[in-house]
């Protein structure tokens, strides 16, 4: 099986690209290597791969920011979701693509599945839902995944965050009304190959399965790796930020469960297998943005 992964630097394309590796022909391409808005060069080069699936892991990911940026924001995550879906049906590959949490506006009070209906605050869930139409409109053959509060051992995320924060100072103050599923890019991935052998297609949610707060998870973090901080919870006001986000967007992989293929284990577990491998990766010299 060929495999183009793109946006392969960040800390998803990067967890694919070693978890293929051995297991299909795989062709990685960072932003600098093959910008998903040059729609011309990207069918160019699908043709003369000829993939049977394309991982798009290209984004525009810093939620503030877009705010600001609203334009690159969109231009990254829809127009060139359409390009790379059109350049894919155009080689008869599957198209496999990355959205988000945050398509949701956080007021159904409970988790979200796939039959409930969008309703994003920020531009870059907007962003990710028209990226998600795109898709869908240019190749039949698409798969769209959902995830959350991503983190993982390449890039920067949340938890290397707080780990790297708890070493340098005395006191966190976290926000505690806000709910989500924190998601481990290992499992992510995993599922997306289990995906990709049966040959699946449509949306699913894929996020690790179980809800908490940013300042539950940042307890079970210190608490995990013996931290010596004290950690304070604070309400969402409290701590500003440019773009508004929804206070409950938990995901049910629903789809995942009723055609018994939900790989994604609970958040706790998920976090204690990361922990353990970050830490001997720290041992052995890796560096924290690896």
């Amino acid at each position: 099986m060929k495999i183009i992964i793109l946006g392969a630097k960040g800390q998803l394309g990067r967890e694919f690209e070693e978890y293929l590796k051995e297991k299909a022909e795989i062709h990685s391409f960072s932003h600098s290597e093959l910008d998903v808005l040059n729609q011309e060069l990207v069918i160019k080069k699908f043709q003369e791969i000829k993939p049977d699936v394309v991982i798009n892991c290209s984004a525009y990911t810093k939620v503030d920011k877009a705010e600001e940026d609203k334009e690159e924001c969109i231009r990254v995550n829809a127009e060139g979701a359409k390009n790379v879906s059109y350049a894919s049906y155009k080689v008869g590959a599957k198209v496999i693509y990355f959205s988000t949490d945050y398509v949701f506006d956080g007021e159904k009070g409970s988790s979200y599945t796939e039959l409930d209906s969008p309703n994003p605050l920020s531009t870059y869930g907007r962003s990710k839902l028209l990226g998600e139409i795109y898709i869908k409109d240019h190749n039949p053959n698409f798969l769209i995944l959902r995830i959350s509060w991503l983190y993982g051992i390449y890039g920067r995320n949340f938890v290397k965050t707080i780990i790297n924060k708890a070493k340098k100072e005395k006191e966190l103050r976290i926000v505690n009304d806000q709910i989500g599923s924190p998601t481990y890019t290992l499992d992510v991935v995993k599922q997306t190959w289990k995906l990709i052998q049966m040959d699946k297609v449509g949306l699913y949610h894929s996020a690790n399965q179980g809800e908490t707060t940013w300042y539950e998870f940042t307890k079970r973090i210190i608490e995990k790796l013996n931290l010596n901080v004290k950690i304070y919870p604070i309400k969402m006001e409290e701590y500003p930020v440019l773009a508004k986000r929804p206070k409950y967007s938990a995901l049910d992989n629903y789809l995942l469960k009723l055609g018994g293929i939900n790989m994604m284990g609970d958040w706790e577990s998920a976090l204690s297998e990361f922990l353990t491998s970050y830490s001997s990766l720290l041992i052995k010299g890796g560096t924290e943005n690896e």
